[in-house]
């Protein structure tokens, strides 16, 4: 695809010089300051000259209606503009200079570069100026009307596609189809049929001649044989009724010819009837008085019936009155369910919270218990090292106690002195083991004591435990009280969420039907103008059968009085013979012109037949292809205007075949919101319409560039003050959008989001000089 860099020029409108890179990929407003008048700081500063360069490489042409020299700068005699265009598929660099002069013939300069190297041939080299301009767009893959509607657009040439007549929707759909290749076939046949239907015409002309002989001949004959049952008739009376016979065939032929001019003033009715509906069509009229005003046309002029569409309309009107009464239930429903959803999903979260809050205790709680338990556990250790240590101490006592004692046991007092002993052991110290004995049992009762009191301790330690532990069970049973109601909490928020989606689903469901019932309505107004033109069609071929008829009847009768005239020629040269054996002979020679005749008229129809089924063929494979760009421009269309934040969206209705097979070329627009359709296209709001005819100037070219040969196609959009209905913030979007989608662009404004905006070309004019702001 060929994406121009650079543009130069010298001496265009009020720049001595002017030379800008393009920045690719993105969307540069330009906007100007008009510094030499002060009341119109925008308007005048040279803000179009840019386009102009552009317009005038491409084209050869100004944009605005102007003379190419009244484009030149005041103080020169002549300009010149340079494009630089680059093709990175193809590796080329296409460049294309003219030069404008006040007196004489414009110049054309292009130039190749090819890998890097400039083409030294002829490729590039045209005989006129004329050539140069169609070799320009040739080379870009694009024609002029698709430069001005769909890259280069200006409010002195542009031509928005949803308002343009129906005709040119149809050039324009065929030329994206290629459905223009398909009407040159179509063309074909048709050259191709009109012998055959004239030969077809003929044949049938002519067996209703021979028919008509053979009718005439055969009553001549009934009649000869009636005469020879009768009294013979004298050759006078014969004569008077075959030219009594003649005389009626002549009325009857005055009054097909009659019936056949009255059948002309009918299907002259009939085809003004169908050019007021054609008009009706194409106007904005409401389908109650569309209705009424083809059945006051119409119907008197057609043999078949119209639907009674008010029916239709009033049953669909009523269905979606009780679909519109069931989806007021639902959305109360709805409301009640999402009230519901949303009180529940409160106690829900508050339960929650309230869980958090126990959880966070429950955890400092329970390291409490453990550090409690531990400490009691550390404690009870302790306790238990004391109690076996005084244990100990206990036993030694007793023990010592015990020996004390048992030595003291063996005392033995002196009868003279007193003094006590002990025989096995003189040296003992009787006096010093009874202190020893009784301290030492003063001691032990402090260590039963003390062991008492660490029994205690131990008691009330393991109590405490006991205490803490059942105290953490608790807690723990506490916890799986919360995770129930947790758990209970989830599932009645899960049952009453599933009951809402329920709920939602069912307005969805009825909201859905509604809607495919308002397009069912919404596309009746084109069902009826398909019906119209089908019965309208339908009598056309009606008019067409009565009066190949009326020509038959009107050709059976010439060639009846044919036959009689020469039956009173050879009754008046007959001597009197009788003439049955003639007439026989000619009704052998006619019945046997009728079956070669005929077989003739096989032959034609079935070569017809073929040609019809051909061309039918190519209208089916037409329609295909006009329907499927057709599709494809709506889908796009509404990619785009979501893309640029439009709530809009665009629906187009393609070519339909009528019941007689008839396509019927042409294409609705309806423009929905919410899913209703909002009407016309002109009802739209400038700004709304703006943003509507963006989104399909961008699908446009896309299917333009798309349908360009390989290499070809042109990357770029210019706006030349197409968007100025647009506010600020719907400028601020649709840019964003052309930025996302990376398309190369340049929108001359006034400035409506200049301040703010990243990619700008300010063009300053001061002193009568107009420059590019650096």
């Amino acid at each position: 695809m060929w994406k121009l860099n650079e543009i130069y020029a010298e001496n265009i409108c009020a720049f001595k010089e002017l030379h800008y890179i393009l920045s690719q990929g993105v969307t540069t407003l330009i906007f100007g300051d008009n510094r030499d008048n002060e009341s119109q700081r925008s308007n005048g500063s040279g803000k179009s000259a840019l386009i102009e360069c552009i317009a005038l490489g491409i084209t050869g042409s100004a944009l605005r209606k102007i003379k190419n020299e009244e484009i030149i700068n005041d103080n020169a005699e002549e300009c010149l503009t340079r494009l630089r265009f680059e093709n990175e598929s193809c590796r080329e660099i296409f460049t294309v200079e003219r030069r404008i002069f006040r007196k004489g013939a414009s110049s054309v300069l292009c130039a190749i570069e090819r890998d890097g190297k400039p083409i030294e041939t002829d490729e590039a080299v045209q005989p006129s100026v004329d050539a140069y301009n169609k070799y320009v767009l040739e080379k870009l893959g694009i024609t002029r009307d698709e430069l001005f509607n769909n890259f280069i657009l200006s409010k002195f040439k542009y031509e928005d596609f949803l308002s343009s007549p129906d005709k040119e929707k149809k050039d324009i759909i065929n030329r994206f189809s290629n459905g223009i290749l398909v009407d040159c076939a179509i063309e074909k046949i048709t050259e191709d049929k009109q012998p055959i239907e004239k030969r077809l015409k003929a044949v049938e002309l002519e067996i209703a001649g021979v028919d008509g002989r053979i009718d005439m001949l055969g009553e001549q004959i009934q009649r000869e044989e009636n005469s020879k049952e009768e009294k013979i008739r004298t050759k006078a009376e014969k004569i008077a009724g075959i030219e009594t016979t003649i005389t009626e065939k002549r009325s009857l032929i005055r009054t097909k010819k009659d019936d056949k001019e009255a059948l002309k003033m009918d299907e002259e009715k009939l085809k003004a009837a169908d050019n007021a509906i054609q008009e009706l069509e194409n106007g904005e009229e409401s389908l109650e008085c569309v209705l009424k005003e083809i059945e006051q046309t119409l119907i008197p002029l057609v043999s078949g019936e119209l639907t009674d569409w008010n029916e239709v309309i009033l049953r669909k009107k009523e269905q979606v009155g009780k679909a519109e009464t069931e989806l007021k239930q639902w959305n109360d429903s709805v409301l009640k369910s999402e009230k519901m959803l949303e009180e529940t999903g409160k106690a829900s979260s508050q339960l929650q919270e309230e869980y958090t809050v126990f959880i966070q205790d429950y955890g400092k709680k329970d390291a409490a218990f453990d550090s409690k338990l531990e400490a009691l556990k550390t404690e009870l250790d302790k306790v238990i090292r004391e109690t076996d240590g005084l244990k100990r101490t206990r036993r030694e006592l007793s023990g010592a106690i015990d020996r004390l004692n048992n030595c003291l046991a063996g005392t033995i007092a002196c009868p003279a002195c007193g003094h006590e002993f002990i025989v096995a052991d003189k040296e003992f110290d009787i006096v010093l083991a009874r202190t020893e004995l009784t301290q030492k049992k003063e001691k032990l009762e402090s260590v039963y004591k003390k062991i008492t009191e660490e029994d205690n301790k131990t008691d009330s330690i393991e109590l405490e435990k006991d205490t803490v532990k059942d105290d953490r069970k608790k807690l723990a049973t506490l916890k799986l009280e919360w995770t129930d109601k947790l758990r209970a909490a989830e599932r009645n928020l899960k049952c009453v969420s599933l009951g809402t989606d329920e709920v939602k689903e069912n307005r969805k469901r009825v909201a859905e039907s509604i809607n495919t019932l308002q397009k069912e309505i919404e596309t009746i107004r084109r069902k009826v103008f398909d019906e119209a033109f089908s019965l309208i069609d339908e009598s056309y071929k009606s008019y067409g059968r009565k009066s190949n008829s009326i020509q038959e009847d009107i050709r059976a009768a010439e060639s009846s009085i044919e036959t009689l005239e020469n039956m009173i020629k050879e009754l008046e040269n007959s001597t009197g013979t009788d003439i049955t054996a003639t007439l026989k002979a000619s009704l052998k020679e006619y019945r046997k012109k009728s079956g070669e005749v005929l077989e003739k008229k096989t032959g034609i129809e079935k070569e017809l037949g073929t040609l019809e089924e051909q061309e039918q063929h190519f209208i089916q494979f037409k329609t295909f292809l006009a329907n499927t760009k057709i599709e494809a421009l709506s889908k796009i269309t509404n990619e785009f205007l979501e893309n640029i934040g439009s709530d809009i969206r665009i629906r187009f209705s393609g070519y339909t075949v009528l019941k007689t097979g008839k396509v019927r070329e042409k294409i609705s627009v309806s423009l929905i919101r919410a899913g209703l359709d909002q009407g016309s296209f002109g009802k739209f709001s400038a700004g709304e319409a703006a943003r509507v005819n963006l989104a399909t100037i961008l699908s446009m070219q896309k299917l333009i560039n798309s349908n360009c040969d390989t290499d070809k196609g042109l990357d770029l959009l210019v706006l030349d003050e197409i968007l100025e209905a647009v506010d600020e913030e719907g400028l601020s979007h649709m840019f964003e959008a052309l930025n996302r989608i990376g398309v190369t662009a340049l929108v001359v404004s006034h400035g409506n989001i200049a301040e703010g905006y990243k990619h700008k070309l300010k063009i300053i004019k001061e002193n009568g000089e107009s420059k590019i702001e650096q």
